[in-house]
């Protein structure tokens, strides 16, 4: 819906989709009638897309580039793209290297679309479930950045309450489905192979003990995720 409001007609709209994963997005937005490209660091995801986008009987023949956004290949592209898209990918990024490339390749009035978790005041606070949720850039320094940088926030819809009851669901299946059939699994090996299952659990006694608070300790929660974690989705502006 943003890329649609971004006042022109499809196929007069660029766009980059930065982190394109499996292209599901992308080829949305071939249908649709945009012109897209990729960007993706791992070869076995860009086969993927490649082979969604093969099937396809579009007009514009996307590139999709393999690798990381920092290593694009800026000299070909500046000011071409009318949308940089980060959709759950901005995470994964050095926030002093997108702005200053976003700049690089969106035209004078282009946008950058930012759809992602980020952590909020509360992280590292040592409270239960904190560093239960990896992952996301800092908000306030987002917010530093997006000024330093010299952009303009167009758009900012905090989602992180229309995102969280997933996390409800998932943590539900974690606790009362996955859990419970990794135990009977663990009590099954220590049975019938107690010397192989306790070697591998004094070498891997430290990964365990992580994944375990990560995923089976109860804190992987709602309430957890929504003091850690605020969900953004943020239209930027070049000023």
């Amino acid at each position: 819906d943003t890329i649609a409001q971004h006042g022109r007609e499809p196929a007069d709209t660029r766009v980059l989709d930065v982190g394109c994963g499996t292209g599901v997005i992308l080829k949305r937005l071939l249908d649709l009638g945009y012109r897209v490209d990729g960007v993706i660091p791992a070869a076995y995801l860009k086969k993927q897309v490649d082979q969604r986008i093969a099937e396809l009987d579009v007009s514009w023949q996307p590139t999709i580039h393999e690798c990381n956004l920092e290593d694009f290949p800026q000299a070909d592209l500046n000011n071409q793209y009318d949308i940089v898209l980060f959709s759950e990918s901005y995470q994964y990024i050095p926030m002093h290297a997108s702005f200053p490339l976003m700049k690089y390749l969106l035209k004078s009035d282009g946008k950058a679309i930012v759809c992602d978790f980020f952590k909020t005041e509360h992280d590292g606070d040592g409270g239960p479930g904190d560093k239960s949720f990896g992952g996301g850039h800092a908000l306030d320094q987002f917010y530093r950045d997006i000024e330093k940088y010299g952009y303009t926030i167009l758009r900012d819809d905090d989602i992180t309450k229309r995102i969280s009851p997933t996390i409800a669901m998932v943590d539900q299946i974690l606790m009362q489905r996955i859990f419970p059939t990794l135990q009977t699994v663990s009590a099954y090996l220590a049975e019938r192979h107690p010397f192989g299952f306790g070697l591998f659990k004094r070498l891997f006694r430290k990964k365990m003990a992580k994944l375990k608070y990560k995923y089976f300790s109860g804190h992987r929660s709602q309430a957890v995720f929504e003091r850690y974690k605020s969900y953004h989705h943020v239209v930027l502006g070049l000023k």
